[in-house]
């Protein structure tokens, strides 16, 4: 690894450390400062080890547009203001996961996906989110919002399974289990902040559990693109 690769790496390292410990500590300022810089420094980590490899500059674009809509998503969140701020930001965080989306699509994952697995994602990303949304008794029209936001994320996971699963795509790789886990986390870390924003729910500690699974689960949808691209 070259010098400006351990250099983003630890960056990024930096920024996600201040950002836990200022939700440990409860410091606004840190956590202001700290939560706009970890998507960029995701996606100059991923950029700087696709260097030099086959790589399609698609992928590139694609993926600089997903962390930089789900940047945009963190800041309008956090500035925990009236609800149009929070659509705005869910919105630009839907846009965002349409994006890993549309490159594990064009990757050709589903190439030749047996019809019983495709079954299987359309299932869990339509009808969980419909019970979930029912069962947390959302109201007006945030409802629908949320439930084609999680039918969104469950397929991002559902396309994490599809890569691992179907050898007949020719690209299948056990790496993109760490796509399908990634979006498990990351609804499970939505599922908190719609716990706390919109139902008006907390108990201790739960900002940092929201921070640490979405960095956690960004990291996993991130490596699982970039990880077939590298040279062993």
């Amino acid at each position: 690894m070259n010098t400006k690769k351990w250099i983003a790496l630890v960056l990024f390292a930096l920024a996600a450390c201040a950002n836990f410990a200022g939700n440990i500590i409860d410091n606004e300022l840190l956590m202001r400062i700290s939560k706009p810089l970890l998507m960029p420094l995701i996606l100059l980590n991923a950029l700087l080890a696709l260097e030099g490899t086959a790589a399609p500059k698609w992928l590139g674009v694609l993926l600089s547009l997903a962390l930089c809509f789900h940047c945009a998503g963190d800041v309008l969140l956090m500035l925990a203001g009236p609800f149009p701020l929070f659509a705005a930001g869910l919105g630009c965080f839907l846009i965002g996961h349409v994006f890993y989306i549309s490159i594990f699509t064009k990757t050709g994952l589903f190439k030749n996906c047996p019809p019983a697995l495709l079954f299987v994602v359309f299932a869990v990303a339509i009808f969980v989110p419909v019970i979930l949304v029912n069962v947390l008794d959302f109201e007006g029209p945030i409802k629908y919002a949320v439930l084609i936001y999680a039918m969104l994320l469950l397929y991002v996971a559902g396309c994490g399974l599809v890569g691992a699963l179907n050898r007949k795509s020719g690209v299948s790789n056990p790496v993109y289990w760490l796509a399908f886990i990634g979006g498990i986390i990351f609804i499970t870390s939505d599922f908190f902040v719609a716990w706390r924003s919109l139902l008006g729910h907390n108990f201790p500690g739960l900002g940092l559990l929201i921070m640490t699974t979405y960095v956690l689960a960004e990291c996993l949808i991130v490596t699982a693109i970039v990880r077939p691209y590298l040279k062993r």
